[in-house]
C-alpha cells in the first residue's frame, strides 16, 4: 500500500493481492517515519457503511472503504479509474480520498 498526503488530498493505492485482503476483512497497516519527530501510522479497512470515514488524529488514522465500492472496483479491473470520497472537515475545505488499484500490477496479472 502506497499512502500519499498532498494539501487536503489522500491518495491510496493498492495491489490486487491488498484488495483481495481487504474484501477479506483484512485491515491494511501502514506507517510513515518523519525523522526523530514522529510516526504516523494508518489503516484502511473495508466497512459495511455507504460513505468513507476517516477516524482518529494526526498520528494514527483509519480510513473505512465501503465495502460495496471496492466490490465495484473490483469488477472494473484493470481501471485506471478508482474510488473518489469527499470528508467533511470541520470548518474547512473537504479531505478528498483517492483510492485506486495500481494498472500495471493489474495488467501484469492479466498477461501471466
Amino acid at each position: 500500500m502506497r499512502v500519499q498526503l498532498e494539501n487536503d488530498t489522500i491518495r491510496v493505492r493498492i495491489d490486487e493481492d491488498e484488495l483481495g485482503e481487504l474484501l477479506d476483512n483484512v485491515a491494511l497497516l501502514g506507517s510513515t517515519t518523519f525523522g526523530r519527530a514522529f510516526i504516523m501510522r494508518y489503516s484502511v479497512d473495508a466497512t459495511e457503511a455507504t460513505a468513507c470515514e476517516l477516524e482518529g488524529n494526526a498520528h494514527e488514522w483509519r480510513l473505512l472503504v465501503p465495502r460495496t465500492q471496492l466490490l465495484d472496483l473490483k469488477s472494473r479491473l484493470p481501471s485506471k479509474e478508482g474510488l473518489v470520497f469527499d470528508i467533511a472537515g470541520h470548518d474547512t475545505v473537504a479531505t478528498t480520498v483517492l483510492f485506486d488499484v495500481d494498472v500495471k500490477d493489474s495488467i501484469k496479472r492479466r498477461r501471466s
